[in-house]
């Protein structure tokens, strides 16, 4: 029986040393993961669910990264403000964003420039009771104040001869959330992009307006310019990996991507429609000092910078990224 004890004693000894030296094995494993993190050759892309970071979850998804020798890490973001925040920290060094909100970008980071375009597209969507854009006058729409979704639909109301003054504007700034708002109808409509578009209208919403699915929608690629600066090469060959999948989704179409999908924030139903649409992803290309120009002047407006920002220093120029 003492011998038995014995044996029960040893092992009990042996299993408290194994517990307390699993601190001291964490502690070494941090001080390696940092020793790492400082040699990191890899980008760090920050992207929300929108429809213009689709490509690069793509290219993660055939390999290109691999094929064109460039390591790429995928973060996921729900709202630009905590896409902006993981910029401010420094776990992003490349952002899929908006020309509206890289102003705040370039703002709080001043090392963060514009890169090229990216293809992605807005809408207006309501609750089916409501015909027109015009029908709107005195309902409530969600947006994020934060990004172009309310850029986008200032000019979509004054081109149906409205003002921001003519609706109530509540500020959501999670996708998913104004989909749910507009379902619930805490809200009358919503500006979305895709796929949160496609799952609104599952929901039985209605799309008043949409954007042309082109690379002129104010979606762009932003890069940090320390990257540019000591792994340009590194940065082209993630344009291409980008450029190779937009040409593949292009020509294929959504079917490939439906789990890619899913990650974005589709449904299954939604996905599943999503397969019908013809859009056409283009290479990414020189953002148009015009449509620059445009966005700064709105940011101002609406005092998210309060100083006016000059296209020539606020854009990186890439080898890999067309005119």
């Amino acid at each position: 029986m003492t011998r038995v004890m014995k044996k029960l004693g040893l092992i009990f000894a042996t299993l408290l040393l194994l517990v307390s030296s699993v601190p001291l094995l964490n502690q070494h494993s941090a001080q390696a993961a940092d020793t790492t993190a400082n040699t990191d050759s890899t980008i760090k892309v920050g992207t929300t669910q929108s429809i213009s970071s689709l490509p690069f979850y793509f290219a993660q998804d055939k390999k290109y990264y691999d094929a064109h020798s460039v390591k790429v890490e995928l973060q996921q973001f729900k709202t630009a403000s905590e896409l902006n925040d993981a910029i401010k920290a420094g776990k992003v060094n490349v952002a899929v964003t908006d020309l509206v909100n890289f102003t705040t970008i370039a703002k709080n980071n001043k090392s963060w420039k514009v890169a090229g375009t990216a293809t992605g597209y807005s809408a207006l969507v309501a609750n089916k009771k409501f015909k027109n854009v015009k029908s709107l006058k005195g309902k409530t729409i969600a947006i994020d104040k934060k990004d172009g979704s309310k850029y986008y639909l200032k000019n979509l109301l004054s081109k149906n001869d409205m003002k921001m003054s003519d609706v109530n504007v509540k500020n959501v700034a999670n996708l998913t959330t104004r989909v749910s708002n507009l379902k619930s109808k805490k809200v009358d409509a919503a500006v979305l992009s895709d796929p949160a578009i496609s799952n609104a209208k599952q929901n039985g919403a209605k799309v008043l307006n949409k954007q042309k699915a082109n690379n002129k929608n104010g979606d762009i690629i932003a890069v940090s310019n320390d990257l540019t600066t000591s792994k340009v090469s590194d940065v082209n060959n993630l344009i291409n990996s980008y450029n190779d999948a937009a040409k593949d989704l292009t020509k294929s179409g959504f079917v490939p991507a439906d789990v890619l999908l899913l990650q974005l924030g589709a449904t299954r139903k939604s996905a599943a429609k999503m397969n019908d649409l013809d859009v056409k992803f283009a290479s990414s290309k020189k953002v148009k000092k015009a449509d620059f120009d445009k966005a700064v002047k709105y940011a101002k407006s609406q005092k998210l910078i309060s100083n006016t920002m000059k296209y020539k220093n606020e854009k990186v120029n890439l080898d890999k990224v067309t005119k």
